[in-house]
């Protein structure tokens, strides 16, 4: 967990270091990505107008498969710049958790379709074969998807 005391912010900035373990994530099994390693962070805490401000980065690895040809993949999550500000009337207690949103600023980096490379070639529409690996003799005539709308067009000239 990580949090902070709000009145020893209130007299001085508070640097917070450290890890969490991998659970930290509180991905769903199943999931797309597994969490790796733990997840480090380096946060400044400090008090703004009254209200108090979080900057720093967290970041952890995780796993996935690849969203093109479905190899495993390993990428590291990075939330470089992160700026959370806590208004003082939504502030309440001696410590201030701020876990749940450091987290979310972690998930949200975390990639839509991960690529084991940019140059993936994913696999064959045909054969299934990993064309990264090997390169099919399928036929590749357009997308197959396409086909019928194709064949509107062509029979119109």
């Amino acid at each position: 967990m990580i949090k902070f005391s709000v009145s020893r912010v209130e007299k001085e900035p508070v640097f917070l270091e450290g890890s969490e373990p991998p659970e930290f994530w509180e991905l769903p099994e199943n999931d797309t990505f597994a969490p790796d390693t733990p997840v480090t962070y380096e946060l400044q805490v400090r008090s703004a107008a009254g209200s108090i401000l979080v900057t720093g980065r967290v970041q952890g690895k995780v796993s996935a498969a690849c969203g093109r040809c479905l190899e495993p993949v390993k990428l590291e999550i990075c939330a470089e710049n992160i700026e959370l500000y806590y208004a003082k009337s939504d502030i309440t207690g001696e410590e201030l958790d701020i876990t749940a949103d450091i987290r979310d600023e972690l998930l949200i980096e975390l990639p839509m379709n991960p690529l084991c490379s940019d140059d993936c070639q994913g696999l064959c529409p045909v054969c299934g074969n990993n064309r990264n690996l090997k390169k099919c003799q399928c036929s590749r005539q357009g997308n197959l998807a396409w086909s019928a709308l194709d064949a509107i067009i062509t029979e119109e000239k």
